[in-house]
Order: C-alpha cells, then structure tokens, then sequence
C-alpha cells in the first residue's frame, strides 16, 4: 500500500470520525448489515483497515472478538482508545508475505473503504482466504467503476477526501475502482462461493456534490486449495 494512505490517515486520525460523518459515510453500515447475519456471539472477526473501529464498534456490541489491521499508527491509536477490547496490529494489507494473524483463524473477515486503496486487490482476497477458517465469510466493499460519473468514470483516479486539507498532496495517491464481474472473478479463483451484492451510496463527494457508489459483497470460503 502507497505510503502516503498511511501519512494521510495520521493526519486524518483524530478528525476521522468527524469527516466521515460530514460526507454522510455509510459503508461501516452497511458492512455491518451484512455481517451480523453471519456470526454468533464469540465469534472471531478480522477487520482489515480498522481505522478508528467504526465497522468493528457494531460486532464488539454482538459480542464478537474482533481483531484490526491497519497501515496507520495514528487510526490504529483512536481504534484503541475508543474500543479498549479491540486487538489491533499495524500491517500492510498489500504485504506479500502475509498478515500478523492466526491462519484459519477467523469466522468473518471485513472491510470498508479499504479495497480501492490496494496496489494488489487480487492478493488481498488471498491472504483474506489464508486468515479464515473453512466456511468463513468475506465481507467487503470496493469504490466501483461507474461509466459516466464525473468521479467514478475512471478506472484510476486520484485520491481526495473533499475536505480543506492543509497537506493536500498527501491524498496524491492512486484509487483503483473495479466491476463487479473481476471481483467476482477474483474471488471463485480463489475457493470463494459468492452469495451476493448491494451497491450502496456510500458517501457524498463535497467537490462535485455527488453520491460516490460502492459495491458490497459476501462471499463464502468453500475450498483451502490454491
């Protein structure tokens, strides 16, 4: 992953939670939706780009274990002061050689706003598949490819939050949006079932004043095998 998404998010860490909720941020909603349905009480959950725990904060309700990774120290800080139970470790979620987790350990794996940042999305659904155990769940979200709008009608755009940021040129790196019919393909090449599919209006772009659409999708690990 870019250095800069970890510089960026520092900078953001203690606003976070504020922003988010100025551009009307859904995706830690929606996610949580989706996965309640999928676990019981103790359960382990694997959150992938915790940031400051909002996708986490409704399975630690549930009563579920969860576990977060995340590339910035200064997210991971405010994860750990608002949500004390939290067990949290810094990683780079595009790391070839694997996450600082337990293979097979984790019922439910998740993520939101996490996919488009990736330089190799395809690897993340791997080393996602090498962290659950067999019958796991992967619940995710990705900024999608949307011909015509005037900020997701490119596959590869620049990042930028909307907000007045006085270290701009930290949101300098790259959003790769995808389709649906490639991340489907991603994930049956790699022992996943897909269950289904929600496009959501995630947030509001404060440039352009428009709503930014992702995708939300669960998946099912039905085969171990490469």
């Amino acid at each position: 992953m870019p250095s800069l998404v970890s510089a960026y998010f520092d900078w953001l860490a203690q606003l976070y939670d504020e922003t988010t909720a100025a551009c009307k941020w859904s995706a830690p909603r929606y996610l949580a939706e989706a996965g309640l349905r999928l676990v019981v009480p103790g359960d382990w959950v694997l959150d992938l780009g915790v940031g400051t725990g909002q996708s986490a904060e409704a399975f630690l309700a549930r009563g579920c274990c969860v576990a977060g990774l995340d590339f910035s120290p200064l997210m991971l800080a405010e994860a750990r002061r608002k949500h004390r139970s939290l067990v949290l470790a810094q990683a780079d979620l595009d790391c070839p050689h694997g996450w600082p987790v337990a293979e097979g350990a984790f019922h439910l794996a998740i993520s939101s706003g996490v996919y488009e940042c990736l330089l190799d999305p395809v690897g993340f659904i791997a080393r996602a598949k090498t962290a659950l155990r067999p019958g796991g769940y992967l619940v995710f979200t990705f900024d999608e490819f949307v011909p015509g709008h005037p900020v997701q009608g490119v596959r590869v755009g620049r990042a930028d939050s909307g907000i007045d940021n006085p270290v701009a040129d930290l949101a300098g790196w790259k959003l790769r949006r995808h389709s649906l019919d490639r991340v489907q393909v991603w994930l049956a090449e790699h022992g996943f079932e897909f269950l289904g599919e929600t496009q959501i209006e995630a947030d509001i772009h404060s440039a352009f004043d428009v709503p930014i659409y992702y995708r939300l999708v669960v998946a099912k690990l039905v085969t171990h095998r490469a």
